[in-house]
């Protein structure tokens, strides 16, 4: 493990993959909100409660190992963190404003 942190260049891939993928799960998760299973839905929220912190999170700790990535991919991981925690936020934005204060919402 002390080897992997001293590597910023992997840490910070290894942050911008995990965000990536966990980001196509949860929102093909979100696709499967139509079914009428209480079994699909008790996973659901178990993975979104994982999920949404992990998403939260992850992305700094790379937004910020980025800053410690030497070469020319230094600026690449800058923006391509950056890029994940703004749509991140974005997407959750709208998903509360959708949820609790628009009236015409799902």
């Amino acid at each position: 493990m002390k080897v992997f942190f001293k590597n910023a260049l992997k840490v910070s891939f290894t942050s911008l993959i995990a965000t990536i993928i966990v980001t196509i799960l949860l929102l093909g998760l979100l696709n499967l909100a139509g079914f009428d299973s209480k079994i699909i839905h008790m996973i659901g929220k178990v993975f979104i409660a994982i999920a949404l912190p992990f998403l939260i999170l992850n992305p700094v700790f790379g937004f910020i190992y980025s800053f410690f990535v030497k070469g020319k991919m230094k600026i690449l991981f800058i923006f391509l963190h950056l890029a994940s925690i703004c749509t991140i936020s974005v997407l959750a934005f709208i998903s509360f404003m959708f949820r609790y204060f628009v009236p015409f919402a799902p």
